[in-house]
């Protein structure tokens, strides 16, 4: 069982549309029951199977396993213990709500205060960022991320596996735990327009990805295109490159440390279409203007 307890300046305004929707429902073994009198009745009606009830107003789930007894011919919801990685997704989502916009919150609203983004270090201690980053992707670098549709995918998958709690090795318990953070961030989207989770990943080497989670997407996160950073601060180029945006994001002038690091934005450059003057490029500067169609890159 969770609890983190409801807030009681949460306008009781904003809750009834909310109950209204949810309250009863049901969805693939998670059910919502707000201000739940008899959480193990609950259960028994959703039939047979691992269970999770819900109640999001109090910020509480507990866990059954309802089985059929053939004799009673009725069906009966046993207490069953939440794995820790389910408990700790249901409350991290639901903290979005509290820390929404908070002065010096971890937690940062985003332009238009409809998501929140939540810096990320691969390093930082177990549980400083919310999530466990996964072991094996923490010496990535932004180049990895951008230039390796394979290493992309993988990466989506395993952090929103660790956002929605899908790594309790049980593929029951995975499935609901991506339901339930998945119906909690709609929650908390719902009432206190927190509708997205970015992580902003700093790479060891001080370059940058970002990563969106939404309510209908928990289980793999969204690479954000046009937002990755080298560790000067660099654009580097992607799939927008050639999109709309491409003048705001990708125009201007670009300074580098080293000849490996003007390599790496080069390649990345050529991967997506990017055309670069290789005229002057002794120096380890470039300057790239839009014109009118594509972006033109060139040594200063």
């Amino acid at each position: 069982m969770a609890r983190s307890g409801f807030n009681p300046h949460w306008p009781a305004a904003l809750l009834v549309p909310w109950l209204a929707v949810v309250s009863p429902a049901h969805a693939g073994g998670v059910v919502v029951c707000d201000n739940c009198a008899n959480p193990k009745q609950v259960a028994v009606g959703s039939g047979a199977g691992t269970t999770l009830v819900v109640d999001l107003l109090q910020v509480k789930i507990s866990g059954y396993e309802v089985e059929y007894d053939r004799e009673l011919k009725r069906y009966r919801a046993l207490p069953t213990q939440i794995p820790a990685p389910v408990n700790e997704a249901f409350l991290r989502v639901m903290a979005l709500a509290e820390s929404h916009g908070a002065a010096g919150a971890a937690v940062t609203p985003q332009a238009g205060g409809n998501g929140a983004v939540i810096p990320v270090h691969p390093d930082d201690p177990g549980g400083a960022n919310g999530i466990s980053f996964p072991e094996d992707f923490k010496g990535l670098t932004a180049y990895d991320v951008v230039q390796s549709a394979t290493t992309r995918s993988q990466l989506e998958t395993r952090i929103g596996s660790a956002f929605s709690g899908a790594t309790t090795g049980s593929t029951v318990w995975n499935s609901l735990s991506t339901t339930l953070s998945s119906v909690g961030l709609s929650f908390v989207s719902r009432l206190f327009g927190v509708s997205s989770v970015t992580y902003a990943v700093t790479w060891r080497d001080g370059s940058q990805t970002l990563l969106k989670l939404e309510p209908d997407s928990v289980h793999q996160a969204q690479y954000v295109k046009g937002k990755s950073r080298d560790a000067q601060g660099n654009p580097i180029p992607d799939a927008a490159a050639t999109g709309p945006e491409a003048p705001d994001i990708f125009g201007g002038d670009y300074h580098f440390q080293d000849r490996h690091a003007i390599e790496n934005w080069l390649q990345a450059a050529k991967l997506y279409g990017v055309h670069v003057d290789n005229v002057g490029l002794t120096a380890l500067q470039l300057r790239c203007t839009w014109n009118g169609q594509t972006l033109a890159c060139s040594g200063r």
